[in-house]
């Protein structure tokens, strides 16, 4: 009897510590519900080869692990589900645990962008892009000591760096 209430206890306190506005705990719950996709990116997509990467867009390169991308695919179909999941998802970036850093808007897409760490340092940056005609996406950019500025200065060179379209195929295939 004593085993059992102990199980007990320790059942209730760990679900009592789950975080629901987490951004693990949301991509753990929707990765295999419908509309949904889960892709987990390498961070050797990108080839900086031929890039001339300097110094610190090195630093940045070395400082990424890999990529976690969720997408939600919005059709007309589902288009009421769409805003509901969306609220569900901004609902999680409003964590006061993650440090917003900047909010745009790019060609009918919007973005928000936010961090987990220290403001100098962040082991993970958090992206949700969203489209009402296309659904959205929730990156987290998983990686150690991350240098914010240094990471917008590695972004800026993609443009001379080789991407692997073979490894961008699930993404492609899920958002046709």
């Amino acid at each position: 009897m004593k085993n059992f209430i102990y199980i007990i206890v320790l059942a209730l306190s760990l679900v009592a510590c789950k975080d629901e506005n987490s951004i693990q705990t949301y991509f753990v719950e929707h990765q295999e519900a419908n509309n949904y996709s889960l892709v987990d990116i390498s961070k050797t997509l990108v080839d900086f080869s031929s890039a001339d990467l300097s110094e610190e867009e090195t630093e940045a390169y070395n400082s990424l692990d890999k990529l976690h991308v969720l997408m939600y695919k919005a059709t007309d179909s589902t288009q009421l589900d769409y805003e509901k999941e969306l609220k569900g998802i901004q609902k999680v970036f409003r964590n006061p645990e993650y440090s917003e850093l900047m909010q745009f808007n790019s060609d009918g897409t919007k973005f928000k962008i936010s961090s987990i760490g220290e403001e100098d340092t962040v082991n993970e940056v958090l992206v949700l892009a969203s489209s009402n005609s296309m659904g959205f996406a929730a990156i987290r950019v998983l990686g150690d000591n991350m240098k914010p500025e240094k990471i917008v200065a590695l972004i800026s060179k993609i443009k001379d760096a080789n991407v692997d379209d073979n490894k961008l195929k699930g993404i492609m295939d899920f958002l046709k």
